[in-house]
């Protein structure tokens, strides 16, 4: 059962993926430490590569004995992990309790394993010479168990779709990276492709093909994925809700209005937008306010989790709101602002004590109307720097408001935003 999952124990094996997703030095890192290793995010975005990279290393780089990595995936079969230990102490002849050195188990796929987390829990707490490393296509499994059983015990680490930087990396065009004034013209145009094709395999593809690789994983995850975790009665109903936050990216959650026009109650509906969202669907950003609690009771944005997805559910839609999509996804945005007066801003970045307001304006002419929300935005809360993305502007300008305050925004156009 277990020997097909570790070509690793042959000896001069490697499995050799030389091109390595940024999170793969912050998971090196963590190799030394006692906690779990967690990896979540969408399907196809590398996450099983990245753990046989770990792999890789430890044996080069550790100097780990091959045969003190087991690996497995429950993809196709769910083995209690007993069963696979008691099968890989069979086959090494030696008990894990046995084994002074430290034994480096990979556990893949791991959410489709009923009870899985206290069947880890129980050799985490009792082997101290083991170190796990999970994955996983669902942000729920592990976020339920780490503040249940798994508490202080799990490291998580989330692998998005790639980056603009990632996407010249994998297509073999990373050297510009390093002289992108003499490559401008070439980084635009790849900016143009790199806004569908965030996945490693779709790079090369073209437009139809593209379309064709995302309906085939946004189904799976619809009709297959989510219904084994969460209690679905509809998934086309999700797919509609899907192709609506498509349709209209940043729209604001108006569940009443939505339910009514969908035909089930408020809470299905809310129910369905927590379920894509936790299946790295969907991403949800709430109106700012120092106060946190105030701004979960207020009115909440959803965009898509990557602008790939845009060429199955919505092909015509309007460049400007993809690259809002862009860029709200880029950052790993979790606020924008919007008052009572309809003053609004795209994204408020929070990190620790500094501020910072993101306006997305993807046109060649800014004008003076364009930045007065952002400068309402630094007047109310003292903000003395702010961000506009654009589509070719390039430079800082002072503003200076009623109150004497002087504001400084960066005009950054988005494929060097990207870049930075």
């Amino acid at each position: 059962m277990i020997e097909k999952y570790n070509f690793h124990w042959r000896e001069g094996f490697f499995y050799n993926f030389p091109k390595k997703r940024f999170l793969f030095n912050d998971i090196v890192k963590e190799i030394e430490s006692k906690q779990i290793i967690s990896l979540i995010g969408l399907r196809r975005t590398g996450k099983t590569t990245v753990l046989k990279q770990v792999i890789d290393h430890l044996i080069k780089s550790k100097k780990v004995k091959r045969e003190y990595i087991l690996f497995y995936s429950f993809d196709e079969e769910q083995p209690k992990i007993e069963e696979i230990v008691t099968e890989y102490e069979t086959k090494s002849g030696k008990e894990l309790l046995d084994i002074k050195d430290k034994i480096y188990i990979f556990l893949d796929e791991i959410q489709k394993l009923k009870n899985w987390q206290n069947q880890v829990k129980y050799y985490y707490d009792n082997y101290q010479n083991i170190k796990f490393f999970v994955s996983g296509s669902s942000s729920l499994f592990i976020k339920k168990h780490t503040q249940e059983s798994l508490a202080g015990r799990i490291y998580e680490f989330v692998l998005n779709p790639l980056s603009f930087e990632e996407f010249l990396i994998f297509k073999n065009k990373g050297q510009m990276l390093k002289k992108k004034r003499l490559f401008e013209d070439t980084l635009k145009k790849e900016f143009l492709s790199y806004q569908k094709r965030q996945f490693i395999e779709s790079i090369n593809k073209s437009e139809e093909r593209v379309a064709e690789y995302i309906k085939t994983m946004i189904e799976k995850i619809v009709y297959q994925d989510i219904p084994k975790i969460f209690p679905i009665e509809n998934e086309e109903l999700l797919m509609r809700i899907l192709k609506i936050i498509a349709s209209n990216p940043g729209m604001l959650s108006d569940y009443g209005s939505l339910s009514k026009e969908l035909g089930i109650s408020r809470v299905t509906l809310s129910n369905y937008f927590f379920y894509l969202n936790e299946s790295f669907l969907i991403k949800k950003l709430y109106n700012f306010s120092r106060n946190m609690l105030t701004s979960e009771k207020k009115m909440k944005k959803f965009y898509l989790t990557t602008t790939s997805f845009f060429p199955f559910l919505n092909n015509e839609i309007d460049e400007s709101k993809l690259i809002e999509n862009l860029i709200v996804a880029f950052v790993d945005a979790k606020f924008f602002w919007r008052t009572p007066q309809k003053y609004e801003v795209d994204v408020i970045l929070k990190e620790k004590s500094k501020i910072i307001p993101i306006e997305v304006k993807y046109k060649e002419y800014i004008s003076k109307k364009d930045i007065k929300n952002l400068l309402r935005f630094c007047e109310k809360f003292n903000i003395e720097e702010a961000v506009m993305i654009t589509q070719s502007k390039s430079n800082e300008e002072i503003f200076k408001l009623k109150s004497g305050n002087k504001i400084r925004i960066k005009f950054i156009p988005a494929w060097k935003f990207l870049l930075q």
